[in-house]
């Protein structure tokens, strides 16, 4: 094992004495446990075949891909271990089945939370410019990411919110246009930072010269929750399904009290036409709805997997309002297999009977962060040019 640890490619962690996960010169990856009394060891990870399933949430069809599951075997030292397929550049998480138990990594130290789970992760650049790479950390300027806490009159609470400041804004006097980013249900305003690696990927655009520098605003849409795990103030348990529908109307609702927070506390070049909203799944429906709300403030609007159709008249009235004056950029990302597509096809119809302009850009894939993190790349390369 030491000699494994000497010759490894990647070694995430030292603390079992095993390399695991293990990027190999393929850019295959091995993983190992040490376990030598357990019955059965298998990985679970979205680097594998995923498993497909369909589920109904507020009368809407939505497909989930469930990471796929590989069988390890044991070696005569109690080491399990197994070898996927080349990969591609990407950030993958993955757990142990151990006898059936879910278990973390113990030789991984990377380890993030998806709503209420905790899985370990790995990423892997199989080129300079490809999905993992900007996933990773480079040897470029690097923003800074905090965490506030804001006056909430709208909800009648303090709320806490992540912000990412560009490289140099603490040395600069300049003004930066915003992008307020939201979050999927279950989610909060750790999400986008942990799981949709934002300072990365913004701090490698920038230094590529392939976005414009800006603030990135990721404020907590569930409106009875304040915060994140570990700091609200109800032990608010997160899952998939309790943002409720009509977290929706709460945001629109209190969203002033975001922006004026952030107009007040940093150096904002304000007007439409310095601030974006997008979001993925509920914050992708969120900006569609504050788009129409306000269609004053928002230039630049991005729907990851999340929209509002059109079947209610004040939506539609909504909509023709805000296309008096049509965003600079209405943007509308989904993939093939994510079952929210049917709400984007009805969107679009809408859209396409106006002759309202607007993106569309489909991916492979359904309702995943694989997916998400990609659409930030591309969105944050289109807005404030």
């Amino acid at each position: 094992m030491i000699s494994a640890a000497a010759s490894a490619q990647q070694a995430l962690g030292p603390g079992t004495g095993l390399v695991s996960p293990e990027i190999n010169p393929d850019h295959s990856v091995t993983f190992r446990l040490y376990s030598p009394k357990a019955i059965t060891v298998s990985v679970t990870s979205d680097c594998l075949p995923p498993r497909v399933i369909e589920f109904e949430r507020d009368g809407q069809k939505t497909v989930m891909e469930l990471d796929g599951v590989a069988e390890m075997t044991q070696d005569k030292n109690g080491v399990w271990s197994y070898t996927t397929a080349p990969l591609e550049g990407e950030l993958y998480s993955y757990t142990f089945l151990v006898n059936g138990e879910k278990m973390l990594d113990p030789s991984n130290v990377y380890m993030k939370r998806d709503v209420a789970s905790w899985v370990s992760y790995f990423t892997i650049s199989a080129e300079e410019g490809d999905k993992g790479w900007y996933y990773e950390v480079h040897d470029t300027p690097h923003g800074t990411v905090s965490k506030q806490w804001y006056d909430s009159p709208t909800l009648g609470a303090d709320r806490r919110l992540t912000v990412y400041t560009p490289a140099g804004y603490e040395d600069s006097k300049a003004k930066y246009p915003v992008l307020y980013l939201l979050h999927g249900s279950g989610g909060d305003e750790d999400a986008w930072s942990d799981l949709g690696r934002v300072a990365q990927i913004m701090d490698n655009l920038i230094a590529e010269g392939k976005a414009e520098p800006m603030i990135v605003v990721m404020p907590n849409g569930v409106y009875f929750n304040q915060a994140a795990p570990g700091y609200e103030v109800n032990m608010f348990q997160p899952t998939m399904t309790n943002s409720r529908s009509d977290s929706t109307k709460e945001i629109e609702d209190s969203f002033t009290d975001v922006m004026k927070f952030i107009e007040s506390h940093y150096r904002v070049a304000k007007g439409r036409e310095n601030t974006a909203v997008a979001g993925l799944s509920m914050g992708g429906r969120q900006s569609c709805a504050l788009s129409m709300r306000y269609p004053e403030k928002f230039d630049y609007v991005g729907m990851f997997s999340g929209v509002l159709p059109p079947t209610e008249q004040s939506q539609r009235e909504a909509l023709d309002n805000l296309f008096k004056n049509a965003p600079e950029l209405y943007w509308i990302a989904c993939g093939s297999a994510d079952g929210v597509m049917a709400n984007c096809d009805k969107l679009m119809a809408y859209l396409d009977e106006k002759g309202y302009p607007y993106e569309f850009y489909e991916s492979d894939g359904g309702h995943i962060w694989r997916n998400w993190r990609v659409y930030l790349t591309m969105f944050a390369q289109m807005i404030f040019k």
